[in-house]
């Protein structure tokens, strides 16, 4: 199913591009899910650190630019140097502009970008000069990115959304996260336990590998946090005459440790700030000092690798049509709503998601938010409220009549074998529950609905409610057996 989700996404990508000849186009294709966000490069360690929108991609370079040659698009629509309502995207390791409404992605690599400067601006000229961020790259020259700040379009809004995207930029380049995965292979590589290992084969090479990294493991420990005075001397004098390379790793690994008590001293700190700040109102004349933790905590998550840095305040207004489409994203992976019947409750949804978050947990109302958005957005799933209140995720393809018609057919096969001649015995509640594999509570849902449509009739008993097939619906009155009269 992730291959067909994979191959989904290139052929709407690919259909949109052959629509267009502009410097989006031109761009590195980036891979996009069905709801339109990005698919990170999770094996190099790839974070999301920023979200803009309403911006602008141009190229005030002479002629136009080359297409990529994995396009199929050709030249045959007319250049266009500029690329409107565009979404901004900076990861640890490129910059991803997207057009959500032809879900057309393009990348900038960051090893491809040489500078990144501030431009434009109100002046004497010009007093609403637009803010711009000028790319220098080796592969496509100069290009403009253009804020118009935000869904608002707020020109003060303009300045504020283009200098916190050239910071996040500035610090991905400043950080260069793509050589991790590079310098990590080297490191292994110079391990002492693989050269030693290599001089040795079959299962004595296995045996000898991972009894010396059992030994580097338990030197570092006992170096890094403490140990007897004794062994510490002796384990130091030791990485003195190995070139300092264990020395190396022990410095990075406290520094690793340091930064993790870093990141839960700061997020405890960070809550109770906010808490301490809305029990309070906004207390007149007192400084906010929270939008500078909460910078410094993403950074150091964005330096553990952790690809769920983004917060509210990072992904500014479009936070809850981000989650929107996450969650989107996540109940079509592996047929997840499909295997529910097409079909889930809010609880259900929410324990789901929040599980596979982990500790980036979202609350009962920003998912309530981004339900709403998501009939707006056109994204195949939504939002739908039962007579009785009750409400659930459903995809739209779901057809309530489709369903009727099948528990109608579930209740007419069912049998009773208690009774001495042959009589539909109809259906519960139970009875679906164990036949679809849902919930109690969809199960009755689905069942009334199916009444009011006109499918099934309902026998209320001491014994509980029973659902029997409409004859009156079908007009098929061959399995009617009237009981006979004593």
């Amino acid at each position: 199913s992730q291959i067909h989700f994979l191959r989904s996404t290139s052929a709407m990508a690919t259909k949109s591009r052959t629509q267009r000849w502009s410097p989006l186009t031109c761009l590195t294709p980036a891979s996009l899910s069905p709801s339109g966000l990005i698919i990170l490069e999770s094996n190099d360690g790839e974070v999301e650190t920023l979200v803009r929108t309403n911006v602008e991609l141009r190229y005030y370079g002479s002629g136009a630019l080359s297409l990529p040659t994995t396009s199929s698009a050709g030249k045959s629509a007319p250049w266009n140097a500029r690329d409107l309502d565009l979404s901004c995207y900076v990861t640890t390791h490129r910059i991803v502009l997207i057009d959500e409404k032809d879900v057309v992605g393009g990348s900038i690599p960051l090893p491809l970008v040489q500078t990144a400067q501030p431009a434009g601006g109100p002046s004497f000229r010009s007093p609403k000069g637009s803010y711009k961020l000028e790319l220098s790259t080796h592969a496509w020259g100069e290009l403009t990115i253009v804020f118009r700040g935000g869904e608002t379009n707020s020109y003060s809004q303009s300045a504020k959304h283009r200098d916190d995207a050239l910071d996040a930029i500035r610090r991905s380049l400043k950080r260069k996260a793509w050589q991790d995965k590079e310098r990590q292979a080297m490191k292994e590589a110079l391990r002492p336990s693989r050269a030693i290992a290599s001089r040795k084969v079959g299962v004595d090479a296995i045996l000898t590998q991972n009894a010396l990294r059992h030994r580097e493991n338990a030197n570092l420990a006992d170096v890094a946090f403490g140990g007897s005075n004794e062994r510490g001397a002796k384990s130091t004098s030791v990485m003195r005459k190995d070139k300092g390379s264990k020395k190396e790793d022990i410095d990075s690994f406290l520094g690793e440790a340091t930064e993790l008590i870093k990141v839960i001293q700061k997020y405890s700190a960070t809550i109770e700030r906010q808490r301490a700040v809305t029990a309070t109102a906004s207390s007149a004349g007192r400084g906010d000092t929270s939008g500078k933790d909460t910078a410094k905590l993403v950074g150091m998550m964005e330096n553990m690798g952790m690809t769920s840095a983004l917060s509210q305040k990072q992904s500014g207004s479009v936070y809850h049509k981000q989650l929107a489409r996450q969650l989107v994203d996540f109940l079509r992976q592996n047929d997840k709503l499909t295997k529910a019947g097409g079909m889930m409750t809010l609880t259900d949804a929410y324990c789901l998601f929040n599980r596979a978050r982990g500790t980036n947990m979202v609350s009962p109302e920003d998912l309530l938010k981004a339900l709403d958005l998501m009939k707006e957005l056109n994204l195949g799933i939504s939002k739908r409220s039962f007579s009785s209140g009750v409400m659930v995720i459903q995809d739209d393809a779901f057809d309530d009549e489709i369903m009727a018609k099948k528990l109608a057919d579930l209740a007419s096969s069912s049998d009773n074998t208690g009774l001495t001649e042959a009589a539909i015995a109809g259906i519960t509640v139970m009875d679906v529950c164990r036949s679809l594999k849902t919930s109690a509570l969809l199960a009755n849902e689905q069942l009334l609905s199916a009444e009011q449509m006109g499918w099934l009739c309902r026998d209320s008993t001491i014994e509980g409610v029973r659902f029997f097939p409409n004859l009156f619906k079908t007009a098929d009155f061959s399995s009617f057996r009237p009981s006979p009269v004593r």
